[in-house]
């Protein structure tokens, strides 16, 4: 019987220890804080920061909201940047990309206290997090990390020491921001690691590395990439991918809401229900990943807290 990870069930359980731990360092007179710097009016980062003002509001987390105009200089920017570094209010800063053009990430995230990185941007941060001394790890993959350890515990019966050594463990995607960190954070564990990406599919060997995953991690951006032909039987798989797609009808043909344009839906990088019955375990989209990677910001912040005030 596979199980389906409810990781909004893990995402609840860990906003209620945040937010004693909150409420701990509260009594100490010190309230946490997460600042956000979004540079215009992008669509899709103005979404996430509200996610991340909602969580800051449920967790009793102050926040900080950056918004200068699509126009602002790279130096104006950065002027706000060493502002928040210096507010004592302020445990953390999430830049929200993408910049305008004028704006060099690189630029604004070396800018950024190491110490206030909770997303694990700056290089320092990332070197840390190779070396195997993560302060920030990165919230995303530590959503992964903490999703594999409660299933290990709860259904494997197995300390995440023990699960994860010497696992054969692939990752499909090799971005900066999930598929390097995560492999490094596996890695780290002393899993087997491959990271497999979109030069391995071109090659035609992406079913060679994933068929012999016992977890396979995918964070690719492409919908339906993982099917059961890539999958071996009785494997973990946790899907990362969030990717819109149109709805078909039973013809292939898109369906159309009430105004004629083509309805869309949430999927993630692997086929689910094709998938599902051959995996030991699986996770949706939605209602996956994403319910736990926010939570996993907010305790970065909590840990960013307590090295600015000395706890």
């Amino acid at each position: 019987m596979t199980v389906v990870i409810d990781c909004v069930a893990i995402g609840e359980e860990l906003m209620q220890e945040i937010v004693k731990e909150t409420e701990d360092i509260k009594k100490k007179g010190i309230t946490p804080g997460i600042a956000t710097l979004l540079v215009g009016e992008d669509f899709g980062a103005r979404m996430y920061r509200k996610q991340v003002e909602k969580f800051c509001e449920e967790a009793g987390f102050n926040y900080f909201n950056e918004n200068p105009p699509a126009d602002v200089t790279e130096e104006e920017v950065i002027e706000i940047v060493k502002k928040l570094n210096n507010n004592s209010a302020v445990s953390g800063i999430l830049p929200l990309r993408p910049f305008p053009e004028q704006i060099s990430d690189s630029a604004v995230i070396s800018t950024i206290d190491v110490n206030k990185d909770i997303d694990c941007f700056h290089p320092f941060n990332m070197g840390k997090l190779a070396m195997g001394e993560a302060t920030f790890p990165p919230a995303t993959p530590s959503a992964v990390i903490e999703i594999l350890e409660r299933y290990a515990r709860e259904y494997e019966k197995m300390e995440p020491k023990d699960f994860f050594e010497g696992a054969e463990i692939v990752v499909v995607g090799h971005s900066n921001i999930v598929g390097k960190p995560l492999a490094y954070l596996v890695l780290n564990r002393n899993a087997t690691t491959t990271v497999a990406h979109v030069f391995t599919s071109m090659k035609g060997n992406l079913e060679k590395h994933t068929k012999g995953a016992d977890i396979l991690i995918v964070a690719a951006g492409k919908a339906d990439l993982i099917g059961p032909d890539q999958v071996k039987e009785g494997a973990i798989v946790i899907d990362v991918g969030i990717n819109r797609v149109k709805v078909l009808d039973e013809k292939g043909e898109p369906v159309l809401n009430d105004k004629g344009k083509p309805k869309t839906k949430t999927v993630g990088d692997v086929s689910f229900d094709a998938v599902k019955d051959m995996a030991k375990a699986i996770t949706t989209v939605p209602g996956g990943v994403g319910s736990v990677t926010n939570r996993m910001l907010m305790k970065n912040a909590l840990k960013a807290c307590k090295i600015n005030h000395g706890l």
